[in-house]
């Protein structure tokens, strides 16, 4: 027989060629594109009609500071009278007239500080220091102590501005209350900045004003403006008056560009009006800024979805690895959930999940809270370096707790970066629930969440107030979210967690329609749905999200 085969082959060359070829090909298929692997899925749908805040009830406080020039260039005695841009004192009158329209809101206080070449009087506030007040005594006392001496030094009433709003924004009990807050401060001139050594540098004003901005903003307060006006009255038509009408406008200008206000300017003192220049709107409408659904219970992994039974970040597989209780979040009981010990861990600074090694100071009752409802307690919290009591640190819309969870950073606006270089940035796998660190377009196709968000248009609300209030009405559906067979948790038979349960919060972020980049405020919807309920499309209402912020 093995002779017959070797003759065939002498016979027939081709047909050997041909057969070692498919042969080849056989074996070469162990090296082919291994198949996607896939799971069995079971997905829920959220849906329905969403609010945005009435702006009948969501006032803050607006603290509005006058800092007037009193330099003699306002008004002096020459040749038997008064002359002057200002004799007249109109600039006061002014004052008077716009906190006597806005002084009745409980919301509104004023400071009033005078200056030339040093601030000699302003007001105080009712503990006798230095600062803002709605008492009509306390402002009179300052505006009818008024009167014009020397020059005019900028920077050193800059320095008292700094110091009265960062000793304001320091007394602030209510620190959920200073992240609605709006700071106005209404600097008013008529000539360029001189404190007698001659002009002071731009640079170093404009320096000041950009450091009390941004020290505002970093203090969260909601928002702040610094508004310059020059009265044009004192400037000539000479060579030199025009020059320094250049300067002074150059200088006003720049201030209010550095504290995010505008420059104005008033041909005379007649002209002089804050009413209707400074915007005091108390109320604010509001819309979305980003909309977010997140299944605590669900993680988003490389090729296939995770399971992670007690939402601590820390998927199920994880968690056996390191040894901690998948179905407990914080097993070894410290404040610091079992991913955040695992993530923060470093060789110079190790954390064990399983070993009680928190930095923070157990609270009484033993449990740490969530002040802001943002997924993050508040042991968390403090370890991150986050603000407990602000759900979005960083003011990009998305909750911290969730940007930790997701591995972006909560204390830096990230929104335009893209971990993956997939073409999507950040923030959009963070609301599709993929891996932000994970450039995969099957996973994506397959459980990135979808959404169809609907602007209905304004609904008009009855506030019992004669101008009519209107909200703005959305709709909304999110569909394709994964829910996994999680594990059940009890303790001496009392149940803690059904077997199944998964908990999605569906989080809201706003903003003032006029200024998008004031710190949003949150509502938040949370649904528990078990992976046994045949239902698996919710239908929510405006009065499912609670305020968090």
């Amino acid at each position: 027989m093995a002779g017959e085969m070797f003759a065939m082959a002498n016979d027939s060359p081709l047909r050997w060629i041909l057969t070692l070829l498919l042969i080849g090909a056989f074996l070469g298929c162990s090296d082919s594109t291994p198949l996607e692997r896939t799971q069995a899925r079971q997905k829920v749908t959220l849906s329905g009609t969403f609010l945005t805040e009435s702006p009948d009830e969501i006032s803050f406080p607006v603290k509005v500071l006058f800092a007037i020039d009193c330099s003699l260039s306002m008004g002096m005695y020459a040749d038997g009278g008064m002359v002057g841009s200002d004799p007249n004192f109109l600039r006061i009158a002014a004052v008077r007239n716009f906190i006597e329209e806005y002084n009745s809101n409980e919301n509104v206080s004023f400071e009033i500080m005078l200056w030339s070449n040093d601030v000699f009087a302003r007001t105080r506030n009712g503990d006798g220091d230095y600062g803002f007040t709605k008492d009509p005594d306390e402002l009179n006392r300052v505006l009818d102590g008024v009167y014009n001496d020397t020059l005019t030094d900028y920077i050193g009433t800059l320095d008292t501005i700094r110091r009265d709003i960062q000793n304001d924004i320091d007394r602030t009990e209510d620190r959920d209350n200073l992240v609605r807050t709006k700071y106005i401060v209404v600097f008013f001139s008529d000539g360029v900045s001189n404190d007698g050594s001659g002009l002071q540098d731009d640079d170093d004003i404009w320096d000041q004003v950009e450091d009390l901005y941004t020290y505002a903003m970093d203090e969260g307060v909601g928002s702040m403006a610094f508004h310059t006006f020059l009265l044009l009255a004192g400037f000539d038509d000479t060579a030199a008056g025009q020059t320094a009408l250049g300067l002074a406008t150059n200088t006003l200008t720049g201030m209010a560009q550095r504290g995010n206000g505008q420059f104005r300017t008033m041909e005379n003192a007649e002209a002089i009006d804050f009413i209707n220049i400074i915007d005091m709107r108390l109320t604010v409408e509001y819309s979305i800024k980003y909309l977010v659904a997140f299944n605590y219970n669900v993680r988003p992994g490389v090729e296939l979805a995770q399971l992670d039974s007690d939402g601590d970040g820390l998927p199920d597989e994880e968690e056996l690895l390191h040894g901690s209780n998948p179905d407990v979040a914080d097993t070894d009981g410290d404040g610091m959930n079992d991913f955040l010990e695992v993530r923060a861990s470093s060789p110079d600074r190790p954390l064990d999940p399983t070993t009680p090694d928190s930095p923070c100071d157990t609270p009484p009752d033993g449990i740490w809270p969530d002040s802001d409802n943002d997924g993050l307690n508040d042991c968390g919290e403090f370890v991150k370096g986050t603000q407990r009591l602000l759900p979005d640190t960083d003011r990009d819309g998305i909750p911290d707790g969730i940007e930790f969870d997701m591995g972006t950073n909560p204390i830096m606006d990230d929104e335009t970066d893209d971990d993956d270089y997939d073409g999507n940035e950040d923030w959009l796998e963070i609301q599709q629930h993929t891996n932000v660190r994970s450039n995969d377009p099957v996973y994506r196709s397959r459980y990135a969440y979808q959404y169809d968000i609907q602007d209905l248009g304004l609904v008009e609300i009855n506030q019992g107030t004669e101008m009519a209030s209107h909200v703005r009405e959305y709709g909304f559906e999110i569909s394709n979210i994964d829910v996994m067979d999680t594990n059940g948790y009890s303790v001496d038979g009392i149940v803690y967690r059904e077997p199944g349960t998964n908990v999605i919060r569906l989080y809201i972020a706003q903003v003032p329609e006029d200024t998008p980049d004031m710190r949003p405020l949150f509502r938040m919807a949370e649904v528990i749905i078990n992976t046994e309920t045949s239902d698996r499309h919710v239908v929510l209402t405006p009065g499912d999200f609670q305020l968090i912020q």
